[in-house]
């Protein structure tokens, strides 16, 4: 799919070429580096009532612990819908009461005693959503269908079986059908599937959720073509140093029929008119490539807005001024402020349905935060705190931010949460810094004195203090 084949080339040389190609992945590590800078960002969910923030009971606090009763908690869940919309544009998830088979509960006391309050939210492979259809007055989904196929043995010594499940999930109730039949036996287009459960799901609107990537921010979309163009040329690049990394030997022989002596300790026997030499590639085709590759790698990175890493570890990179790194800072910042209002929104849609469903229609929630990310090197960043200090600009609370930021740079990625804001509270409750550098002392010259005024000299009578002398 990826690899097309040569058009003289023989099919068993496309195999050998097939299995010896190796993909080496730049799309990959941007879309990682952008989930985790994003999600490194502190954030809090706020809820109002009206005019007036409210606390939140425990089971919105229970829910950024867990989210689908499996210990995923909601950042580690997000970020997983996150990377899966960068990769495909679009994600989804759903929202799901849990199910016992006692009777229905007559009172709220008695479902939250139950535990049948706690909706948990589930992940929805994009692949998976097969048709849908919107409201065209609020714009929700007024169905969903979504379709599945796996493989299942009942038991280690039974056969093997395919089970295809389609759900659809309308305003009020989900229906699933699902047929189960031998792999071998597939059934025909017009085989009736059976409804197999059909319940409410106990949400006010159809509990599916997306998160959508615009256009110009769908990365893998931007950076497939270069991609994939890398791959192609790195496996031919591969494939010509494999097949050339043995000089071959020439025999140039008047005559065939008499080949030279070969062999360790025999030496080579040639005749006056005979001459011998190794045919190996001159490299300039290897050369271009090589060029071809290296361009193709900037590309991925220029149009994913990740310039400053497609630049190579040499001198010339490293001898970077601080301005071009900030320039190359800013584009990812831009992007992840861009992709840090879609992510909030949708942690503000799937709030606000599960408090719909649990009755609490007035609420309205906000996601503050998401907005300060370390993509900055802490190489540049502590060049630049040491020059803004120099500047002695007269705030405590600048001088208090900066060394928060130079402190959480420096950090190992896998710092918990609770040890960054500990580090926070002592730079808070630390003394201030002085907010401007100490005056320099001046020079105890004659030229000073009289533009000064006279220092450790007392003035003449009538002379003002202070007054140079005539």
């Amino acid at each position: 799919m990826f690899l097309p084949k040569n058009e003289y080339e023989t099919p068993q040389v496309y195999e050998i070429r097939k299995r010896d190609a190796s993909y080496r992945s730049y799309v990959g590590p941007i879309i990682d580096f952008y989930a985790s800078q994003l999600f490194s960002a502190p954030y809090a969910i706020r809820a109002t009532r009206g005019e007036e923030q409210v606390e939140l009971d425990d089971y919105y606090a229970l829910l950024k612990e867990d989210v689908d009763a499996q210990g995923t908690d909601l950042t580690t869940f997000f970020k997983s819908r996150f990377t899966q919309a960068l990769v495909k544009g679009v994600s989804y998830w759903v929202a799901e009461f849990p199910q016992d088979d006692g009777p229905e509960p007559v009172t709220r006391d008695e479902w939250v005693a139950r535990g049948l309050d706690r909706a948990r939210l589930c992940p929805v492979d994009a692949d998976s959503v097969h048709d849908w259809e919107c409201d065209p007055t609020t714009g929700d989904y007024a169905w969903v269908k979504t379709f599945s196929h796996r493989f299942f043995r009942p038991s280690p010594a039974s056969e093997t079986l395919c089970i295809d499940t389609w759900t659809i999930y309308g305003p009020d109730s989900v229906e699933v059908y699902e047929l189960r039949y031998d792999p071998k036996k597939r059934p025909k287009g017009d085989t009736e599937v059976p409804l197999v459960a059909s319940y409410p799901h106990g949400f006010p609107r159809v509990p599916i959720l997306c998160l959508r990537m615009p256009e110009g921010l769908w990365l893998l979309d931007r950076a497939a073509d270069a991609q994939v163009e890398h791959f192609r040329l790195s496996a031919a690049l591969g494939w010509s140093l494999r097949r050339s990394a043995y000089a071959m030997g020439v025999f140039k022989l008047k005559d065939a029929q008499q080949p030279p002596q070969l062999g360790a300790g025999f030496g080579i026997l040639l005749g006056p008119e005979d001459s011998f030499e190794f045919a190996e590639p001159a490299g300039s085709s290897m050369t271009v490539l090589r060029d071809e590759i290296s361009s193709q790698k900037d590309e991925i990175y220029r149009v994913s807005q990740q310039m400053a890493m497609s630049v190579d570890n040499n001198a010339s990179a490293l001898g970077r001024s601080g301005l071009s790194k900030m320039a190359d800072s800013s584009a990812q910042e831009i992007c992840l402020r861009g992709y840090a209002t879609l992510v909030k929104e949708a942690i503000e849609r799937t709030f606000e349905l599960l408090s719909d469903a649990r009755g609490d229609v007035d609420l309205k929630f906000s996601i503050e935060g998401m907005s300060q990310f370390n993509v900055v090197d802490a190489t540049t960043l502590v060049a630049n705190a040491q020059a803004a200090k120099a500047l002695g600009i007269p705030s405590p609370t600048f001088h208090r931010e900066l060394n928060y930021r130079v402190a959480e740079a420096l950090l190992p990625m896998d710092v918990q949460q609770r040890t960054k804001d500990d580090i926070r509270r002592e730079i808070e409750s630390a003394p201030d810094e002085k907010n401007s550098p100490a005056a320099p002392e001046p020079n105890q010259g004659p030229e000073d004195e009289q533009d000064n005024g006279p220092k450790g000299r007392t003035s003449e009578p009538g002379t003002p203090p202070g007054k140079p002398e005539e």
